[in-house]
């Protein structure tokens, strides 16, 4: 691929005289929920402990694989992912989850050891368990409409109130959670959990390589608008959503000529009929679902990470996603525009 060459900000600014004046902000849309008695009943069973100690965890509870040599595994991944799927709807800490455990298995008399609170800690690290809960025959027929996103996630540090009263003292980690979901049915299909010093751009790639169905487009905020990122959607033939920064300029190779590049084609096309009506064209407000995932991931489980090794996090960060997931397949509201009178 020729090298590419960029024009300035100053190349293309207009002077401050011959500034567009700023259009007055419409009014937010309005929805109502129209089957609250439904998504109620969901809410509610997002707290049924069965939901996550079903029928077929309780017969695979014991690990059932090839034994090898040196420690052996008693518990299967089935169990233990239930135990940390406890412990991430509940907010239980590793004991906790043992006696919760214990307390329901003998008020339903069954004979089951239960992993202790070390065993889960150990287990944590190596298991692998995210997996969007998606059967073959429910897989969609047409390829997928693909948003991404990604958010920060406190490991340590001191509170917001603290900070802003007393001022900082220590210093504060944080986690970059990214995420993959479907904008038709909310579904996550890819996450992952890195240091805050990786890109957005930088995980596009993995992300895309776990869903496991077709993609027809991919949305994303202005933090993709990169290269990599087009180069990568180009290779797999996905549609990029992706609207270009303030500052975007034409990409043009070595000799300054214009490339031909479907970024070049989005801005020129923006350039004509405006940055709104293209979002409208191309459905670009689809891309809030991201942000919804991410609101609902916080609502749901906080804005901290329990644990503190990036192996153990990244377990429970695939952990709360199969348990969201769970609760987009008990029930979601539907909601409609409210117009105004």
């Amino acid at each position: 691929m020729p090298k590419l060459h960029f024009f300035t900000k100053a190349d293309h600014q207009a002077p401050k005289d011959e500034k567009e004046p700023k259009k007055p902000k419409t009014p937010k849309e309005k929805y109502r929920i129209t089957n609250w008695p439904d998504y109620n009943k969901a809410l509610i069973n997002r707290g049924f402990v069965t939901l996550w100690l079903d029928g077929d965890t309780l017969a695979n509870w014991y690990f059932q694989g090839t034994r090898t040599a040196g420690g052996l595994i008693h518990y299967s991944d089935q169990c233990i992912q239930a135990a940390l799927a406890l412990k991430a709807v509940f907010g239980l800490a590793f004991r906790q989850v043992q006696g919760l455990i214990q307390s329901v298995l003998a008020i339903m008399k069954m004979d089951l050891q239960v992993p202790s609170y070390s065993q889960l800690c150990r287990r944590q690290a190596r298991l692998v368990a995210f997996s969007a809960p998606i059967p073959p025959e429910e897989h969609p027929v047409k390829p997928l409409h693909i948003v991404v996103d990604s958010t920060g996630l406190k490991v340590y540090g001191e509170g917001e109130w603290k900070v802003k009263k007393h001022g900082a003292d220590k210093r504060r980690t944080w986690r970059k959670l990214h995420l993959a979901t479907d904008e038709a049915t909310n579904t996550i299909h890819a996450v992952d959990l890195t240091t805050n010093a990786v890109s957005d751009a930088e995980m596009v790639k993995p992300l895309l390589t776990d869903v496991e169905q077709l993609i027809a487009k991919v949305g994303g905020d202005g933090a993709y608008d990169q290269v990599k990122v087009y180069d990568e959607l180009a290779s797999r033939h996905i549609q990029p959503l992706i609207p270009p920064r303030a500052n975007a300029v034409i990409w043009t190779d070595e000799a300054g000529i214009v490339l031909m590049h479907s970024r070049n084609e989005l801005l020129t096309t923006i350039k004509a009929i405006g940055l709104s009506a293209w979002k409208r064209q191309c459905g670009y407000h689809r891309r809030s679902k991201a942000e919804t995932a991410m609101f609902r991931w916080k609502t749901s489980f906080g804005e901290r990470l329990s644990t503190r090794l990036l192996a153990n996090q990244q377990t429970e960060a695939q952990i709360k996603a199969s348990c969201l997931n769970r609760f987009v397949k008990l029930g979601m509201p539907k909601a409609v525009k409210q117009h105004s009178m």
